[in-house]
């Protein structure tokens, strides 16, 4: 068992680091109404779930962002999928940060 979770959170690190090297990417969110995170013992990777047939990163988009959010989505869950040993890779874009010298 202590190998599957340390297998799992070292592809929750790897997923966390893909999304937010994406442009972009403000952060990884939290979830919103239960935490999004893989845990460990004495470790949890906030904004990554992995579940035996899933990985789902949860982000927080920059304003404007480079593209549109369907299409920044995509990118990132192209990029996760090459992490995801073969599981289903989901992208939950929950918010927008507006950055402060956006022209609003």
């Amino acid at each position: 068992m202590r190998l599957a979770l340390d297998d799992d959170l070292r592809l929750a690190r790897a997923v966390s680091e893909a999304a937010l090297t994406t442009e972009g990417v403000y952060a990884l969110g939290t979830g919103r109404y239960a935490e999004a995170a893989t845990y460990g013992p004495g470790e949890k990777v906030i904004g990554v779930v992995v579940n035996p047939d899933e990985v789902r990163v949860h982000i927080v988009a920059r304003y404007p962002p480079p593209e549109p959010l369907p299409a920044l989505a995509e990118r990132i869950r192209e990029r996760v999928a090459l992490r995801a040993q073969g599981r289903a890779a989901t992208v939950v874009v929950e918010d927008v940060e507006v950055s402060p010298d956006a022209n609003l």
